[in-house]
């Protein structure tokens, strides 16, 4: 009997690992994968878009009527509460990047580990191609650059409008020193 007839023998397909395998992200999805600048610009996107609607919420019920209460309790909800959902999922969603547990997003409670597993998930980067979450994501966007670099350099900007002016307060209090010693 010759070989080519047995039906024992293995295949001579050749079977091809497909690594390179990504998808798109989208902002709002609760599943997948993100990476660390998508990360930054989700999270930057998604505190605009609260605050958007934050503003106009807040505007035209305090325009409307007397009732400050309403208008309390919403701007508790919306600069507070709201925020928190979109950073958890995101957060999840870099885990999973990092073949890591999106369990592990509940640190976040937790006062200074919540700092810790911030930076973690800023500077750790994800997983080369597909992982136990999901295919890579897609190469970034311009948008999705420009967006998650918005993030760092409004930081910078809120530090410096607040080190700037201590700076110079300073400094004038040491030239008056300085006068008053002579």
């Amino acid at each position: 009997m010759s070989e080519t007839n047995n039906p024992y023998t293995t295949p001579e397909a050749t079977v091809a690992v497909m690594d390179d395998e990504t998808y798109q992200p989208k902002f709002l999805s609760v599943s997948g994968r993100i990476g660390r600048l998508r990360y930054l610009a989700y999270l930057m996107g998604s505190a605009l878009l609260l605050n958007l609607v934050a503003a106009l919420l807040l505007g035209s019920l305090t325009t409307a009527g007397d009732d400050t209460g309403i208008a309390v309790t919403l701007t508790v909800i919306l600069y507070y509460i709201a925020p928190a959902i979109p950073a958890f999922i995101y957060a999840v969603r870099r885990l999973h990047d990092l073949d890591k547990t999106g369990w592990l997003s509940v640190l976040f409670i937790i006062p200074i580990i919540n700092l810790l597993l911030g930076l973690y998930l800023i500077f750790a980067s994800g997983t080369k191609g597909a992982n136990s979450y999901g295919p890579a994501p897609a190469a970034n966007t311009t948008g999705v650059i420009i967006g998650g670099l918005l993030l760092p350099i409004a930081i910078i900007g809120i530090l410096a409008a607040i080190a700037i002016p201590a700076y110079n307060d300073y400094v004038e209090k040491a030239q008056v020193q300085m006068m008053q010693g002579q």
